[in-house]
């Protein structure tokens, strides 16, 4: 019955076609000498296998158990392949013998052109990893468990025994006499897998004896769900955000019309996609800290720092992530006589000269421009300098406003305030926000003859 129902799950979930070349792990535990009985069973339908198996030499038996299933193998005139693990494991073993496992898989895979990987894991297998995820992490879909199948190296990775008992391998075993090795590190309470499957799955049982096929259904409908909610989140991106060399640009117009649910699974799609693309790793509490952000009222313009200069940063409708470039040399405050020119930045350039005579370079010729006129009686020298707290301007001649309120009415965004010059007198009294406005006190009289002029040039 174990055969039959086996194969009806290969084809009703096309783990496998008939001339598939389908490679076995087999560890000589219960498990998994039971599938290689059964797949043994299935060679009739037109399947080829082979058999993988890793000797961990963890154990005294490990000797035994490869001596025996390569005997096997030969009887049974089955390709075999085997491997040692010659490095000492360090920290985690479990871990690091599952990785050289697999890794040796893969190669096999490859290099003998089979298309399946099969492995023995059962339904309590299924129990034990739902629960230790649980335990571990506390979401939803790092939960989902052991899937029926995935992509695997040069070919697919499948389960066929996911839907099945240890009790049903077990029989199975009984009756068709097969000869398998206990492992005895199953039984150590050393391992959070052993202290579940021995302390915590026998009681859950002998509550339900469908429990562990409803942990099954569980893992499926938590499967569906993640693949819905992933194109979800995939059509989400698509349609709000624009991406461009190392920066994103979001869409908050979107991002406010929609459920918090939305909102944060998008967000999430964000850091997947950060990460994939620029191996940026942005943390749960980054990430709580701008969902906050967002949800508050009244703070158009804020920025997070992440790390190696990568930043989130608010634009009043624009949410962008994105990486400082190259920074110019910090300037500070500078005088530029007449026929003199320079490099403020690697993208704003600067020219004060007697009208007619400008020199421009042809780097900055197609570059915006901002130009201001003065007359024969004006200053004939002017200084450049960043802004600086409680700086004011004339607007006319009663009004003086703030440099730091005018960027705030103009809702200029923080990055291009700090990109500002101030143009100012010798006597420390601003005429100009470059490349933004003039101050009342550089406006001429209509009488005034213009001699000299202030370029700008800037990349946008």
């Amino acid at each position: 019955m174990l055969v039959d129902q086996v194969q009806k799950i290969a084809i009703d979930n096309h783990l496998w076609h008939n001339e598939s070349r389908v490679l076995i792990a087999v560890s000589t535990g219960l498990d998994s000498m039971v599938l290689l009985h059964v797949l043994q069973e299935l060679t009739n339908t037109g399947l080829t296998i082979g058999v993988a198996h890793v000797n961990h030499q963890l154990r005294e038996v490990s000797i035994k158990e490869e001596a025996f299933i390569a005997d096997y193998c030969h009887k049974e005139k089955i390709p075999f392949y085997t491997q040692r693990w010659q490095v000492p494991a360090k920290g985690n073993i479990e871990s690091q013998a599952r990785e050289f496992r697999y890794d040796f898989f893969k190669e096999i895979m490859e290099k003998y052109h089979y298309d399946v990987l099969v492995t023995a894991h059962h339904q309590e297998d299924q129990v034990e990893t739902i629960l230790m995820k649980m335990v571990r992490t506390g979401d939803l879909f790092a939960s989902q468990g052991i899937v029926l199948t995935q992509v695997f190296g040069s070919g697919r990775l499948v389960r066929p025994l996911l839907y099945h008992s240890k009790e049903t391998l077990r029989q199975y075993a009984q009756e068709h006499q097969l000869i398998f090795f206990e492992d005895e590190t199953n039984q150590t309470l050393n391992y959070q897998r052993n202290r579940l499957r021995h302390q915590v799955l026998p009681v859950i049982k002998s509550e339900n004896e469908q429990s562990f096929a409803h942990f099954q259904q569980l893992s499926e409908q938590i499967q569906e769900l993640d693949g819905w909610l992933s194109q979800q989140q995939k059509n989400w991106f698509a349609q709000n955000v624009q991406t461009g060399f190392e920066e994103l640009t979001i869409d908050l117009d979107w991002y406010a019309r929609v459920s918090p649910f939305e909102r944060k699974y998008f967000l999430k799609e964000v850091v997947r996609f950060a990460q994939v693309t620029w191996q940026l790793v942005i943390s749960k509490k980054q990430l709580d800290k701008m969902m906050t952000l967002l949800d508050q009222q009244g703070k158009p313009q804020w920025q997070i720092d992440l790390v190696e200069g990568w930043h989130f940063s608010r634009r009043y409708g624009e949410l962008h992530l994105k990486k400082n470039q190259t920074k110019s040399i910090k300037q500070q405050a500078r005088t530029i006589a007449l026929g003199q020119s320079f490099f403020l930045a690697e993208d704003q350039w600067v020219g004060f000269f007697p009208v007619g005579e400008e020199k421009i370079p042809e780097k900055v010729k197609l570059w915006s421009e901002f130009r201001q006129g003065f007359c024969v009686d004006s200053v004939q020298s002017l200084v450049l300098r960043k802004r600086e707290p409680g700086d004011r301007f004339l607007l006319n001649k009663q009004l003086r406003k703030k440099v730091s309120r005018y960027f705030i009415d103009q809702k200029t965004p923080l990055e291009e305030r700090d990109k500002a010059w101030l143009v100012v007198d010798p006597e420390n009294k601003v005429i100009g926000i470059l490349p933004y406005t003039l101050s009342y006190l550089s406006i001429m009289e209509e009488t005034d003859k213009i001699h000299y002029v202030l370029l700008f040039k800037y990349k946008k």
